[in-house]
């Protein structure tokens, strides 16, 4: 199977196959670069779309997706329950929408779901579509601040290690995890790319600090996998799995 992956901006990614376009955590408009609205718009034309929101933050989550969606052949959005609870005004009025909790399990379409807990707010998603296994991860990550105290440090790497065991035993094609260069350990993303197993990972989180994942291809390679690292919104690369 061939994939492509285009990169919009922090967490958001467009990931394209055979039968389905899907489109990850796209923010609110103050996150997105010039030209990103339209570059989405027309990735996602006359497609069968499938929409993943991890939760509700704002560099995560758009007020006005249906605009973005709109030229979509069809649409389903698949979203953590606190945009409905927290932000119901930015759930979409097009398409399907499923509204999931974490730690759950979802048949939707030909989608089969899963849903992790996440550890900042949210989901972190494991989805088997038509052969193609994914791991997104949202903000589930290893939130380890320098004044972060040992015992709330030791609790998060095990929370993380926990889950990053269950994305291993799932066996996902590619892998999207956050590599936030403000953390010193890059909030687990080598653990990440060396524990999930995928053939591609897809480094995240950067707030649009690319140039911090010039040194990750090495960390990739020790670990198996091609590396998607991108520069600019705009960027798409093709994969074979």
């Amino acid at each position: 199977m061939r994939i492509s992956i285009t990169y919009i901006h922090h967490n958001c990614f467009v990931l394209e196959t055979p039968g389905r376009t899907y489109l990850f955590d796209y923010p609110g408009d103050a996150h997105l670069p010039d030209g990103a609205a339209d570059l989405v718009r027309l990735a996602v034309a006359g497609r069968d779309l499938a929409v993943f929101i991890s939760h509700g933050h704002d560099d995560h989550m758009n007020d006005h997706l249906d605009q973005v969606t709109a030229a979509a052949a069809s649409v389903r959005h698949v979203i953590s329950d606190d945009v409905a609870e927290l932000r119901p005004g930015a759930m979409p009025a097009c398409g399907e929408t499923l509204v999931v909790e974490p730690d759950a399990r979802y048949s939707f379409g030909s989608m089969d779901v899963q849903t992790l807990m996440s550890n900042d707010l949210g989901v972190a998603y494991l989805v088997e579509d038509a052969g193609l296994r994914f791991y997104y991860g949202g903000d589930l990550a290893e939130w380890v601040w320098p004044a972060t105290p040992l015992r709330e440090a030791e609790f998060t790497r095990a929370f993380f290690n926990q889950a990053m065991e269950r994305v291993r035993d799932f066996r996902p094609h590619v892998a999207f995890s956050n590599t936030d260069p403000r953390l010193a350990n890059l909030a687990g993303g080598p653990t990440a790319c060396r524990m999930a197993g995928a053939r591609v990972f897809v480094p995240m989180h950067t707030f649009g600090d690319t140039a911090s994942l010039a040194g990750f291809e090495a960390v990739a390679r020790g670990a198996g996998a091609q590396v998607f690292l991108y520069a600019r919104c705009g960027d798409r690369e093709t994969f074979t799995l």
